[in-house]
């Protein structure tokens, strides 16, 4: 799992909703054997909001949704976001969090 990557997230709670989900650690987390990440739900429409990014022409982020997320319940990697894209979602992060 690499920052950037949107996977298929699929809590057993939950059994009837996968959620489609951005990884937003770094990768040093994820590469770690740590059992949780950060990530965000995307969205199918656009917050509008400052801090809500377009990933494409179909999903936007939330940079105000950062969640952890448990590694053994990501289940299947769908797409990677571009530079561009990352340099957008990283700066609205910094935004959000005030770095």
């Amino acid at each position: 799992m690499r920052r950037g990557e949107i996977w298929t997230y699929h809590p057993p709670a939950q059994p009837t909703r996968a959620r489609t989900v951005l990884v937003l650690s770094s990768d040093g987390v994820n590469e770690s054997e740590r059992p949780w990440l950060l990530g965000a739900e995307l969205l199918e429409y656009d917050p509008q909001d400052i801090l809500g990014v377009a990933l494409d022409s179909r999903f936007w982020v939330s940079t105000l949704s950062v969640t952890r997320l448990y590694r053994p319940w990501f289940t299947e990697r769908l797409a990677e976001i571009d530079a561009g894209v990352q340099e957008r979602v990283d700066i609205a992060l910094r935004a959000a969090l005030d770095l």
